[in-house]
């Protein structure tokens, strides 16, 4: 249909009738031509409106679900990277990790090694400084200190790489032994004071003959006091006339020790001696001819250089 049809049409009167579904009466309505080119115009532009409203809508939706769609892409891919990137860095971790697990288990089997090793050469020194010597080229003393000092690092390496508290006990058990080794041996200067009569044969200042002597005499004034020069057992502590007031110490490892001349003994036989404890009082007694320590080292009852043993 042409529009000066449709124009000419409007210009009657036209009806618009409402038939309801129950029995109410019709309603009919009556518009001039007017207002109904009006309506129709209006109709027209509100139909053409929403077409075009509806079109930019659905375009403007896809253009928004494409962006999301990208979008969502890209953080997926960003998150993917990520992930990648992580589990990279913690397959490198789980490799040093190993690593280093490896190295310290190598390391304590290092020492665990060192520390039997150690063991044996503790066990060893203590088996033979049992017994006393008198060689010039052993320092029994310098090197149990330095077991004893050995002992102690190995004990703190074990307390770092090892649960083992049997081997830790051993190791301490080990220690103490050296230890007990060590103060046994006679290597403290027992008076202050210089020698002033050494170890052997010598001319008797009271008797005048030529006479072994089995110790050395220490210059120090009456009344000094006389230090143990090593742990041990009192063996004798009273008067004899050759050496006056003296007290001789057994120190339970083949080794004697004995201190002469003395003014005043301070021990009793029987008694536990440390190292360093004061034992007598410097004098002049017996066979004297003026204050001094008469100190002698014995093994078994040889007499040998106490400075062999003794930094005077």
């Amino acid at each position: 249909m042409k529009v000066s049809s449709i124009i000419k049409k409007l210009n009657k009167t036209y009806s618009i009738v409402i038939i309801p579904n129950s029995n109410d009466s019709v309603k009919r309505y009556s518009l001039k031509a007017p207002f109904a080119k009006i309506l129709l115009t209006l109709l027209i532009v509100f139909s053409v409106s929403i077409t075009v409203y509806l079109i930019n809508y659905s375009q403007k939706s896809a253009q928004m679900q494409e962006i999301s769609r990208e979008e969502l892409q890209q953080q997926i891919q960003t998150l993917s990277l990520s992930l990648i990137k992580q589990n990279e860095a913690l397959s490198a971790s789980n490799n040093h990790i190993q690593e280093l697990q490896s190295r310290a288990a190598a390391d304590k089997d290092k020492i665990d090694e060192f520390t039997k090793m150690y063991k044996e050469i503790a066990d060893n020194y203590i088996s033979k400084s049992s017994r006393g010597t008198s060689s010039k080229n052993v320092s029994i003393s310098q090197t149990g200190m330095d077991l004893i000092k050995l002992n102690n690092v190995v004990e703190k390496l074990n307390e770092n790489f090892n649960n083992d508290g049997q081997l830790l006990s051993e190791l301490k058990n080990s220690k103490t032994d050296l230890e007990k080794i060590v103060d046994a041996i006679p290597t403290l200067a027992p008076a202050s004071g210089k020698i002033g009569s050494p170890f052997g044969i010598r001319m008797h200042p009271i008797k005048k003959v030529k006479i072994a002597h089995d110790g050395v005499d220490i210059s120090s004034s009456s009344g000094d006091p006389i230090l143990a020069s090593a742990s041990g057992v009192v063996e004798y502590a009273g008067y004899s006339n050759g050496y006056g007031y003296n007290v001789i110490i057994d120190h339970k490892n083949g080794f004697r020790t004995i201190y002469a001349h003395s003014s005043k003994l301070l021990v009793k036989k029987g008694d536990s001696i440390d190292k360093g404890q004061k034992i007598a009082l410097v004098g002049s007694t017996g066979l004297s001819t003026g204050p001094h320590l008469h100190f002698e080292i014995r093994i078994g009852n040889t007499p040998v250089d106490p400075t062999l043993y003794v930094d005077f």
